[in-house]
């Protein structure tokens, strides 16, 4: 019985092999740097000051802003996502004050209607 090798010995760690030999090769990059390079690679854009290079998710940020200017809903709600996220909205974080939009519905036959209460 001593002289018989155990199955699980055959399969057990070898000292300089790989635990999945078939597994990713060494040096390629897996889905989460594949899409990293995807999103940074650089592109060259044509804005009313000239030319400039920015990374792809910087230029889909400012298409995704400008639609939201334009008065488009989903890229609105994107847009507050993504600065929520980023806590960009917060008091003192922002270079400028946003203002307080107000709607004001005034009733013609009332002249004191815009009066505060």
């Amino acid at each position: 019985m001593a002289d018989e090798i155990r199955k699980d010995m055959e399969t057990r760690f070898k000292k300089g092999q790989s635990g999945n030999p078939k597994g990713r090769p060494k040096g390629r990059k897996n889905n989460a740097g594949l899409l990293s390079d995807a999103f940074f690679k650089i592109v060259r854009i044509k804005d009313r000051d000239g030319f400039r290079n920015v990374p792809k998710i910087v230029a889909a940020a400012e298409v995704c802003l400008n639609n939201a200017l334009k008065g488009d809903l989903r890229s609105f709600v994107k847009v507050m996502e993504i600065a929520q996220k980023f806590e960009l909205l917060k008091p003192g974080s922002t270079q400028q004050e946003i203002a307080v939009i107000r709607r004001i519905i005034v009733d013609p036959k009332d002249p004191n209607a815009l009066e505060d209460k």
